[in-house]
């Protein structure tokens, strides 16, 4: 094989049980540490390897001969069609020369960690306009690595700590095919806010703020409502912690008059719904057996890490038996193209790029 990626959960977090694993993928992908090229090793853990996070770096470049390798930690894991997050737990990806990107590939796919929302605003362009299409042009995904609280996250660049703000290596594929799944309902379009109160939304467009905004009668669960905020540095969410009888929402954080917004909520069963139309563009590129991979970067709450009843991530590898997968999780997702930010980053938010094998 040219590749391997391997998966596995512990009862503890040590050294040795990493070297195990890699120790496997490199047995799986037959790939010789004097003889073969090792291109790129992916090493994704859960945060109980924080700790441990340079010395298994360190170890994967003896092993491998290879000294990109690329990584972090993150709230949760797939691999091997399975979900880790409670346990220690390692993915670890290697990858063969066939993998290596050139810088006139057209065909490469960026992964990118990045510790804070800001760090990508700062470089990069925001897309005004979001997509209405699943299918995208893009060649990046990327994720906001912190944990709860904004907890810091180890993350590795060629083997060592990194401490710029992007953390980023990129595959050579074939025939790349990138979704995005909104996860979320919108109510209406982006309006503005005409009279506010400190936590209380009272007007927006001259209405009160639940009839403008089209605010359902109740609460809505797993998730709740939110308010999106569109300002100058991207956007931001609120939680809608109350709906008065007079049309006033209370909220989590204060809105100010002028500031763009619109309401949401969680879609149930997301997936499910976005799946059929999906398979056309993945049937007219890779037939009837489907995409041999798949790497998968979702924010925190469509995996069921949140919501173990209603298993976005579930759903999506039973419609792809057949494709490999890799896949993080974190406190949101975000697709770029170039340096043009197409969605910005959600902890709804679940993106997928589908691809084959490249020949050498």
């Amino acid at each position: 094989m040219s590749h391997a990626i391997c998966a596995q959960d512990f009862e503890e977090a040590t050294l040795d049980h990493g070297l195990q694993l890699l120790a496997r993928a490199m047995e799986k992908a037959n790939l010789r540490r004097h003889s073969d090229y090792v291109s790129r090793v992916l090493l994704i853990c859960t945060p109980h390897y924080a700790p441990l996070l340079e010395d298994l770096a360190h170890a994967c470049m003896a092993k491998t001969n290879c000294m990109n390798v690329w990584g972090g930690c993150a709230s949760g894991l797939l691999g091997q069609g399975q979900v880790f997050f409670d346990k220690p737990a390692l993915v670890i990806g290697l990858f063969g020369e066939i993998f290596e990107s050139k810088s006139h590939e057209a065909d490469s796919l960026n992964l990118c960690l990045i510790e804070n929302e800001q760090a990508l605003l700062a470089s990069s362009e925001i897309n005004t306009v979001e997509p209405d299409s699943a299918l995208l042009q893009a060649n990046t995904l990327g994720l906001l690595s912190y944990g709860a609280n904004y907890a810091k996250m180890p993350r590795i660049e060629n083997g060592r700590a990194c401490h710029e703000d992007f953390c980023q290596t990129t595959l050579r594929v074939k025939s790349p095919l990138v979704f995005n799944s909104e996860g979320l309902t919108f109510f209406t379009d982006v309006q503005t806010v005409t009279e506010s109160n400190g936590l209380f939304l009272i007007g927006v467009e001259g209405q009160t703020a639940a009839q403008a905004l089209n605010c359902p009668e109740h609460q809505t669960r797993p998730v709740g409502l939110r308010l999106q905020v569109i300002h100058e540095q991207g956007e931001s969410w609120v939680p809608v912690m109350e709906i008065h009888a007079d049309g006033t929402l209370g909220l989590a954080a204060p809105v100010m008059k002028g500031q763009r917004v619109r309401l949401a909520r969680r879609t149930q069963q997301a997936i499910a719904q976005e799946l059929p139309q999906w398979q056309a563009a993945l049937h007219t590129t890779f037939g009837e057996q489907g995409p041999s991979m798949g790497i998968m970067f979702s924010g925190f709450e469509r995996s069921h890490l949140c919501h173990a009843d209603e298993n976005d991530i579930a759903s999506v590898l039973q419609a792809f038996p057949r494709t490999e997968w890799l896949g993080v999780f974190g406190q949101a997702a975000w697709l770029s193209q170039g340096k043009q930010v197409i969605t910005p980053p959600r902890n709804n938010r679940l993106n997928v790029c589908f691809f084959d094998t490249p020949k050498a």
